[in-house]
This record gives structure tokens, C-alpha cells and sequence, in this order.
């Protein structure tokens, strides 16, 4: 025999289960207005103020705020010359609201272009740079050596940030 006495009961079972709901009356109630509310009629509330932003430079302000402006100040800004060194996240993280993804350089080339920038976490290339990112509630300089901020006491405030997150992460283990 081909089919075995189990699978000719499950397949029963599977086909009335399916038949009953099918054809099940639920009334008045939409089951789908929830997933509707939340994804497509929040923008059609919305579409006369989504359609009037067509730039993309726009869209992604909108989208991702700081994480977006932060590295395009930042390109804007440099010099030609400048090799910047990002902050780990956790220093930036201190000063934003949102997570700062934009430490990443790959992220940080998705915003801004392609710019000369070396990661926190790339040890063997961050003697290589010569602008630093310093930041401060509501403000953000590029550091250079030789200018008005220590670079020491810069790169011990990176340091100090992430101890104190992994400190603070294992506090509340």
C-alpha cells in the first residue's frame, strides 16, 4: 500500500481543519486592520506630505536624522588632506538619542561618499589619521594635532567610553 493509515487520517484531519477555517464566518470583524493601520495607513494618511519630498538627500534626513547629518557635516567639512578616525560607538552613543550607526564606515560611506576615514576598531591603521571627531552636547568639531584639543585626552574619552559600557553592561547582568 502506498499510503499508510497515519498519513490518510493526518491528510483528513489537515483537509477539515483547513475546510472549517475557510469557510468560518468572522462577522464584522476584519482581521487584517490592524497590520492595515500600522503599514499602509499610516501612509495614506500621510501621502500628500510623503509626495511633496522627492529628494532622496530628503528622505533620508527624515529617516535617519542625526545619523545621516553627522557624516554629511563631517564630509563637508574636512579637508582634502584630512584622514578622519571615526569614535567607537560608544563615545557617540553618549551624545545622541538614537543609536550611532554612523561610526561604522561602512555606513558612514552610505551617507556621506566615499571619504577617507579609518575605524576605531582598525589598530594597525589609526596612527594613520589626522582628524579626529569630537563631540559635545549639541556640537561637533574636527580635532586636528596641533589645534585647540588635546588628542590624548580625546582618544582616553573614546577609551573610557566603551569601558564604561561594557562596565555598565555587566551591571545589569
Amino acid at each position: 500500500m502506498f499510503f499508510s493509515l497515519r498519513a490518510l487520517i493526518l491528510t483528513g484531519v489537515v483537509t477539515a481543519f483547513c475546510l472549517v477555517l475557510f469557510n468560518a464566518s468572522l462577522g464584522d470583524v476584519n482581521s487584517y486592520a490592524k497590520a492595515y493601520d500600522s503599514r499602509i495607513g499610516f501612509y495614506a494618511e500621510r501621502i500628500d506630505t510623503f509626495a511633496r519630498i522627492s529628494s532622496w538627500k530628503q528622505r533620508m534626513l527624515l529617516r535617519h536624522v542625526a545619523n545621516s547629518s553627522i557624516p554629511t557635516w563631517i564630509a563637508e567639512n574636512r579637508r582634502a588632506t584630512d584622514t578622519i578616525l571615526l569614535p567607537p560607538k560608544e563615545y557617540a552613543d553618549q551624545y545622541m538619542k538614537a543609536d550611532a550607526v554612523w561610526t561604522d564606515p561602512r555606513i558612514f560611506t552610505y551617507m556621506a561618499g566615499f571619504q577617507p576615514v579609518i575605524a576605531w576598531a582598525d589598530t594597525s591603521r589609526r596612527h594613520l589619521a589626522n582628524a579626529f571627531i569630537a563631540l559635545e552636547p549639541r556640537a561637533i568639531t574636527l580635532a586636528r594635532k596641533g589645534g585647540s584639543i588635546n588628542l590624548d585626552s580625546l582618544m582616553n574619552e573614546y577609551q573610557q567610553a566603551i569601558v564604561q559600557r561594557r562596565t555598565l553592561g555587566r551591571g545589569a547582568q
